[in-house]
């Protein structure tokens, strides 16, 4: 199954026999409904030989959105060069665009200069919208 599209996260919600398999999915050329589609028939094809979930669910492709907060290394990556809304551990916020990201940091352009932050401080990230 490769449509240029990676798996960003998959999320298992509902009541026992109301479940619904969300997998959320992003292509750097964008999610499309026809990809969604072509990854959900495969998808439901190997769920259906492997039968991991024993109840009946109901299967959904979606991209996760722009408001889905960055977590992972890969997240940042598909995040560099564009405008954050970082909120720290310590209720502050700060807007900027992402110059760089290592492990343990990221740098931030921001009005001024730029900013430092240690990844651990940082309590939610998500991409601003730009306009």
């Amino acid at each position: 199954m490769d449509h240029g599209a990676s798996l960003v996260d998959l999320e298992l919600t509902g009541a026992l026999n109301n479940q619904t398999l969300r997998l959320l999915i992003h292509a750097d050329s964008g999610v499309t409904l026809e990809l969604c589609q072509a990854i959900s028939r495969e998808a439901a094809d190997l769920l259906d030989i492997e039968d991991p979930i024993k109840n009946r669910y109901r299967l959904e492709i979606t991209s996760p959105g722009l408001d889905r907060p960055l977590q992972s290394d890969r997240d940042f990556a598909r995040a560099h060069n564009r405008f954050l809304k970082i909120v720290l551990a310590n209720g502050k916020t700060i807007h900027g665009r992402l110059q760089a990201w290592e492990e343990e940091r990221l740098i931030l352009q921001i009005a001024g200069g730029t900013e430092e932050l240690e990844r651990r401080e940082i309590a939610k990230a998500t991409i601003e919208v730009e306009f």
